[in-house]
């Protein structure tokens, strides 16, 4: 068997050097990703590495030695015998051709299969899912489905989005009896004041519920007048407190309510001193949930470094916003997966109460997909 590697950007290049140079009767032994290039390591590019052969046509059998001579037989018999053996040579023609077109189908299947499950982790990778999480799905559906569906186009998506749906983690914060305290962190311009503002109306106009909200943004006078307006709309009290002491007081004050939400001021990823300053607020006896607000509009490393940093303040689940303002969703999934923690609300717009909704999996993985 001649066997040869073929390296190529990604698994559809490859295949394609694979059947111009071997043909269609060349066979996959292996495929794995490797980096290529770079200095010392650096900037290496990820590439696909495929190993194919291509079986050698089999010698020329002997041709048997000629069988002795008939013995005479009548003349009709021997007819017989003649049409006997013409009839034989066309069914082993029939099925020999019969065989030939199910080994072309077969790797037909097996080409179409591999550009399949290509085809659709280039569509994670362009939706932002990183290389490496989008292999692992795609492995995941191979190992899901049974074979003779893997070139099925609805049956790939459909399970792709099931395994999508899975490992999306979602939590309702507010689920359970007795009063819910809430406090919105995160860097700043992510819109976390406007999501107070949407989870306060949700709540106490359109669930009847008793809120209260708190501000411990007095970094920005403008960020406690846009909430105080908010509060006087939808007719709920509001407290500015600046320190953990005051917020202690604040909430035994509202043990009455059935929610409290706690704005606080946005804080760079970069300040030790500012991460410190919000945990000490946030850090009275009460068990309060804390929500880390994400804008699905920011770089994915950045993304990473802001989940890192801001586990000094340890927050319990996700919040991303802004999904109006983007077509490419793979960052939910990435960073929910990085980070080990819940997703609970998306915002997607401005209007209030109106652009927040709870975290659907069934949704954010056909996001993902593109298909809606």
């Amino acid at each position: 068997m001649k066997i040869k590697r073929y390296v190529a950007e990604n698994l559809q290049h490859a295949i394609q050097q694979v059947k111009a140079e071997m043909g269609e009767n060349a066979i996959i032994l292996d495929t794995k990703r490797r980096r290529k290039g770079g200095f010392l390591g650096l900037f290496a590019q990820e590439v696909v590495e495929v190993t194919a052969g291509l079986p050698e046509a089999p010698p020329p059998r002997p041709r048997p030695p000629a069988p002795p001579a008939p013995l005479p037989r009548e003349k009709g018999e021997g007819a017989m015998l003649t049409e006997m053996r013409k009839e034989l040579d066309e069914i082993k023609q029939m099925v020999a051709g019969l065989a030939k077109r199910a080994e072309r189908e077969n790797e037909a299947d097996f080409f179409a299969t591999y550009q399949l499950l290509a085809d659709f982790n280039n569509r994670l990778v362009e939706n932002e899912v990183t290389a490496e999480n989008a292999a692992d799905l795609v492995n995941k559906v191979i190992t899901f489905l049974p074979e003779e569906d893997l070139h099925d186009y609805r049956q790939v998506k459909d399970c792709l989005e099931r395994i999508i749906a899975a490992d999306l983690e979602v939590i309702s914060p507010l689920a359970g009896s007795g009063q819910q305290v809430i406090a919105l962190v995160g860097p700043t311009g992510v819109g976390k004041t406007t999501t107070i503002a949407k989870l306060a109306a949700k709540y106490a106009l359109l669930e009847n519920r008793q809120v209260a909200l708190i501000t411990a943004d007095t970094y920005r006078i403008a960020a406690v007048e846009q909430l105080r307006r908010y509060a006087e709309i939808i007719d709920v009290p509001l407290e500015v407190v600046l320190e953990g002491k005051e917020l202690e007081e604040a909430l035994r004050r509202h043990g009455d309510k059935d929610l409290v939400l706690i704005d606080t001021a946005g804080r760079s990823q970069h300040s030790i001193v500012q991460l410190s300053e919000l945990r000490n607020i946030l850090s009275p006896s009460v068990q309060i949930k804390t929500l880390l607000v994400l804008s699905i509009t920011t770089k994915h490393r950045d993304l990473l470094d802001i989940t890192e940093k801001f586990r000094r303040v340890n927050y319990d689940a996700l919040v991303f916003t802004k999904l109006d303002e983007t077509t490419s969703y793979g960052t939910i999934f990435n960073v929910v997966k990085a980070t080990g923690k819940p997703l609970t609300y998306v915002t997607t717009g401005q209007n209030v109460p109106d652009d927040i909704e709870a975290a659907v999996p069934e949704t954010i993985a056909k996001l993902i997909l593109g298909e809606i």
